[in-house]
Parts: C-alpha cells; sequence; structure tokens
C-alpha cells in the first residue's frame, strides 16, 4: 500500500491526475525538468519554455494515446510496439507461469519429488534470473540487443524441449530450471533497449511493453493453473513449449518489422530517451 499511495501523491503534486487539479505546485518547473533532460539543446529549451503555461512541466497522463502523435505514422510503427509486446508477454508469462507452478509440477508423478526437495526449485529459478542479470550488464555491453533477445528467445526454446525429453529425470528438471532462469533473466531488459534502438521511444513505447509484459505475468498464470487442473501436471511443460514457441514467432515477426521501419534521415539527431527511463546501458542492466 505505501507504493501505489507514494504514486498517487506524486502524480497529484504534478497535476497529472483529471479529476484533482488543485491548487498543489510542481515538483519541478518546466525550465528544470527541461534541463534534466537535454542541458545541451537550446532548441528544446525554448520550446519547452513555451509549453510551460499550458503543461506546467508534463503533458497530460494520457497523452501518449492521443491521436496526434500517431499522425502520419507508417504501419510498422504500430507493429513493432504490438510484436514487442507480444514477446515480453510470452516470456514474462513464462517466468509468472514456471515460478508458480513448477513446485506443483514435481511433487506430482512421474517425478515424485519430496517436498523439502521440490521447495528448492523456485528458490533456484530466481536465483538464476538474479545471477543472468548479472552476467548480462558485461555481455551488453559486447552485444547488440537483438541477438542478446534472440539467444534468450531460443534458449528458453531449447530449455523447454529438452525438459519434455527428459521428463522423468529430476536431474534434468533442476537443470533445466537453472537454465530457465538464465535464458529469462534478460530478456525484458534487452527488449526495452532494441525497441529505443528502433524508436528512440517516440510515443508509448514502454507503456505498451511493460503493460503487454504485466499482462502477460498475470493472464499465463491462469491459463496455466486451470489447463494442470483439467490436463494434469504434464501440460505446464507443454504450455511452456507452446508459449516458448510464440515468443520466438513474435520476435520473428519484430525483426522482419524492425528491417521495414523507416530509418531516420541522415544528419538528423535522435531524440534522447526519457530521464525516467535511463539511457540504453540501464536499460541492459
Amino acid at each position: 500500500l505505501p507504493v501505489p499511495i507514494a504514486v498517487f501523491f506524486l502524480l497529484y503534486k504534478e497535476r497529472m491526475v483529471p479529476c484533482c487539479n488543485g491548487s498543489s505546485h510542481p515538483l519541478l518547473s518546466a525550465d528544470e525538468l527541461a534541463l534534466e533532460t537535454r542541458p545541451g539543446d537550446k532548441d528544446e529549451l525554448s520550446s519547452a519554455g513555451h509549453r510551460a503555461p499550458a503543461a506546467a512541466g508534463h503533458e497530460d497522463l494520457f497523452s501518449c494515446c492521443q491521436s496526434r502523435n500517431f499522425r502520419g505514422a507508417s504501419y510498422t510503427y504500430f507493429a513493432v510496439h504490438v510484436t514487442g509486446a507480444l514477446v515480453l508477454f510470452m516470456t514474462d508469462g513464462i517466468v509468472g507461469e514456471y515460478s508458480g507452478f513448477v513446485y506443483s509440477y514435481a511433487v506430482e508423478e512421474p517425478l515424485s519429488v519430496v517436498h523439502k526437495v521440490a521447495g528448492y526449485l523456485p528458490s533456484l529459478f530466481w536465483g538464476f534470473i538474479t545471477l543472468g542479470r548479472l552476467i548480462s550488464i558485461p555481455v551488453s555491453y559486447r552485444m547488440k540487443p537483438a541477438t542478446m533477445v534472440f539467444i534468450n528467445v531460443v534458449g528458453v526454446l531449447i530449455t523447454f524441449l529438452l525438459l519434455l525429453i527428459f521428463s522423468s529425470s529430476v536431474v534434468f528438471l533442476f537443470v533445466g530450471t537453472a537454465s530457465l532462469g538464465l535464458f529469462l533473466s534478460s530478456t525484458f531488459p534487452s527488449m526495452l533497449a532494441y525497441t529505443e534502438d528502433i524508436l528512440q521511444y517516440r510515443g508509448c513505447a514502454t507503456t505498451v511493453l511493460v503493460t503487454g509484459a504485466g499482462i502477460g505475468e498475470m493472464v499465463l498464470q491462469l491459463l496455466v493453473g486451470s489447463i494442470i487442473h483439467e490436463r494434469g501436471s504434464y501440460s505446464f511443460l507443454v504450455c511452456g513449449m507452446i508459449f516458448g514457441c510464440l515468443a520466438f514467432t513474435f520476435y520473428a515477426f519484430l525483426v522482419f518489422f524492425h528491417r521495414m521501419y523507416p530509418k531516420p534521415p541522415p544528419g538528423k539527431k535522435a531524440p534522447a530517451p526519457s530521464p525516467a527511463l535511463g539511457g540504453e546501458g540501464e536499460h541492459r542492466s
């Protein structure tokens, strides 16, 4: 509860709550926000100053959904948003459903792992997610985000395939759990960095990606839980394999639309990413 209360307070102070536009003063003025965003760009500073009376330091909370921001955008612009969100829908959904049901899968037949031993599986999974994110920081300096996402998605697909082949092996269940944690760990930040390279974060790219990931983590857990209840524990791995195939398919579409997406004219300076999001290196870390 303290987190949403604090976020609501910040939105209220910045006059971003439509029904509560009181007389409170924003935490940062428009000039201060412009200086933090692009200190060396005088054109943007001047334009930010002209917008100050109307925007009071921020645009409306739902400004990214206004139709004027999409005028002249090609269909590939929307396709990159949708396919990127679908990849995260599947991968973050796998994180949620695997961590939520791997214990239940392990204690059922044919594995019949002791409850105490099966309890280590979720901890092993999250531990290797943490380890993988630490490893991905130096790796991201030498590898492009698109390549990292490709390796992650293919690694998830191969791991689920091997888990299905060796479904009666308790040892490989532990190995596969650690492998999944490694491959899934950097998918989300790498996808953010990849879409940043394509779109320079014009529009609602971050909102769409984060929303897609959150919905996937919620919906796929509910779906897999219902299927396990109806079809048995083996369907847990089958669902993971299907989600992995879908993630790879959506990634292939994302690469296809990336190649078709119009590149900015040579010599035109791309807009800087939002200070709230951080730079490309922060996304990858």
